[in-house]
């Protein structure tokens, strides 16, 4: 299931921002719920990030498969989030009970509007 768009800030049509999309795929089904639970989580820190414009997450918890999807405002406010706790705790946590996570990062501009997960799910594969 996907979450729709979370828009926490308006994009500005002149300018450009970063998003950044990821696949953490869990090892096995009981990590998933983990995964699962952390994703809440990380969830009420984002509404609370500075920096952040707007966000959406992926969870097929059966199918083992989660995924994030986020429009920063610079890679400074993108690499405060994930250095800050909860975020960074959880991902050190459930390090051990993950596969190789995949990260890609690229610009659009504001007049774009919000990136769309068929493009990230591109851009990941």
């Amino acid at each position: 299931m996907k979450s729709r768009w979370k828009a926490l800030g308006v994009l500005d049509p002149d300018a450009e921002y970063l998003v950044l999309a990821s696949s953490i795929p869990p090892k096995s089904i009981s990590s998933t719920w983990s995964m699962f639970r952390g994703s809440r989580t990380v969830r009420q820190q984002l509404l609370t990030t500075d920096g952040v414009l707007g966000f959406s997450m992926l969870a097929e918890p059966l199918r083992k498969k989660y995924a994030t999807l986020s429009v920063w405002r610079d890679e400074e406010a993108l690499d405060v989030f994930a250095g800050t706790s909860p975020h960074a705790e959880l991902m050190a946590e459930l390090a051990p009970s993950m596969d190789e996570p995949k990260f890609t990062r690229w610009t659009i501009s504001g007049g774009d509007g919000p990136p769309t997960w068929t493009d990230a799910i591109s851009r990941l594969q």
